[in-house]
């Protein structure tokens, strides 16, 4: 008895490592298909910043989470590559994933169509800021016939000239901005400045969405608030 225990237990563990080894050489294989398809630029500490400062003189941070989480990135051809550790760049508004212990930069506008890791989504869409065209990654909020967006972005500021009197401040990320913006059908994403501009979005529901958001004391600047409006719009 006590050796069929032993070879039981001795074939659970191999079959574990097995499963542990299969799945880390998928993963490096989806990450070598990614870099072998695409090129990246390699990032070093403080490289993409002005004036060669390292990330260690700077306060704040460009990201959004520091950390890196795995996730999975698919293209516009349909390809996903899975098992992917990735992080949102909001200061130069981008991807950045790791491997092994170099950290590379993705560029959206070319490479990806959705990105999903640590618990959020991101989308590279076409969108209209103050009538010029651009192309950036936005979190996806929810989707639909209206589909809610929030870009985000993080200031650089340089560190400040000494002046008589007044300790100067020293480079810094700001802290990060939200701007709500909506995707209706293949159109480029609109910003919502103010409560009129989302109204406007709605078309001939205008008068009822209006009703809606009065009625239960919505809010255009909350995400979750935000959000049940669109689900509401998307659901009539």
């Amino acid at each position: 008895m006590q050796i069929i225990k032993s070879f039981l237990m001795k074939r659970v563990c191999f079959f574990i490592l097995l499963f542990i080894l299969t799945n880390s050489l998928k993963s490096q294989t989806m990450l070598n298909g990614l870099m072998d398809n695409y090129r990246f630029k390699k990032m070093s500490e403080g490289g993409y910043i002005l004036n060669d400062l390292k990330m260690s003189d700077i306060q704040g941070t460009p990201y959004l989470n520091k950390e890196f989480s795995s996730g999975k990135i698919f293209t516009p051809e349909g390809t996903i590559y899975e098992n992917i550790f990735l992080r949102y760049n909001a200061y130069s508004d981008d991807l950045e994933f790791q491997k092994g212990e170099d950290t590379y930069n993705i560029d959206p506008k070319t490479i990806i169509r959705r990105a999903e890791f640590g618990g959020t989504v991101f989308g590279c869409m076409k969108y209209d800021y103050f009538d010029k065209i651009q192309n950036g990654l936005f979190e996806i909020l929810t989707e639909g016939k209206a589909t809610l967006l929030v870009k985000y972005t993080i200031k650089f500021l340089e560190k400040e000239k000494v002046q008589a009197f007044v300790d100067p401040k020293p480079a810094r990320f700001e802290a990060p901005k939200k701007e709500y913006y909506i995707a209706l059908s293949d159109l480029p994403a609109k910003l919502i400045t103010n409560k009129k501009s989302l109204l406007e979005l709605f078309g001939n529901r205008k008068d009822e969405m209006e009703s809606y958001i009065s009625k239960n004391k919505l809010s255009i600047r909350a995400d979750d608030e935000l959000t049940k409006i669109i689900t509401h719009f998307n659901s009539l």
